[in-house]
């Protein structure tokens, strides 16, 4: 499988086989291609970076993993310092199934909220009396405010009938004055003398219609 990897890069990148003598290649988790003259990857192997062109640079220094789960550092640049084998991603695997699984048992041991719906029976005959009920209250305050309106109204009306006899008493002693003769002079009446005489409104108000007729008549 690897020797048809490189044969698929060679040809990919229009180099002979015979021009480069790469034992080994593989392909790192971020897709860059590393190569070595090597038979395998090993510490104190070189190993480089195949570029688009065919050329090649030492790896730098730092820590990689190939697709298939080989995890080496790089101490020095180009030279390959120590293999992991994969031991530390199956240490890390192991540790993430450990806490996946405490999370179920965890996530079991509580207990799940269950939305119950309840079906609600419908009462017609209740809602029925509820609805007399309430209009019966309306109607009782409808009757309380036409019972007060009418009263009202009464009140009104009586006033407008006092209004009216007030007024119709007024009209009737204008007409009897004013059918009264000019010239007749008033009986008994302190008004007979030709000068003008100043009553007190407590004087005044003690005088009877027709006197009061005569009276503002003379001063006037």
């Amino acid at each position: 499988m690897i020797m048809e990897l490189k044969k698929q890069i060679l040809i990919a990148l229009g180099i002979e086989d015979k021009e480069v003598t790469l034992e080994y290649q593989a392909k790192l988790l971020d897709g860059t291609i590393i190569v070595s003259e090597a038979d395998e990857l090993a510490e104190g192997v070189s190993i480089s970076v195949l570029a688009e062109d065919g050329s090649q640079m030492p790896l730098p220094v730092g820590e990689y993993e190939t697709e298939d789960g080989t995890s080496f550092s790089v101490e020095e640049e180009g030279i390959v310092a120590e293999i992991y084998e994969g031991e530390e991603t199956e240490e890390e695997s192991t540790e993430e199934e450990e806490v996946e699984e405490v999370e179920a048992e965890t996530d079991a041991a509580q207990p799940k909220k269950i939305k119950e719906t309840k079906e609600v029976e419908f009462d017609k005959e209740e809602l029925i009396n509820e609805i007399g009920v309430v209009i019966k209250e309306l109607l009782e305050e409808v009757k309380t405010d036409l019972g007060r309106l009418e009263s009202e109204l009464n009140e009104i009306k009586g006033d407008n009938e006092k209004l009216e006899s007030e007024k119709a008493e007024l009209t009737s002693e204008v007409e009897k004055l004013s059918k009264e003769p000019a010239s007749e002079p008033v009986k008994s009446s302190k008004f007979n003398d030709s000068k003008k005489e100043t009553l007190s409104k407590e004087e005044y108000r003690k005088l009877s219609g027709k006197e009061k007729y005569w009276y503002n008549i003379k001063n006037n």
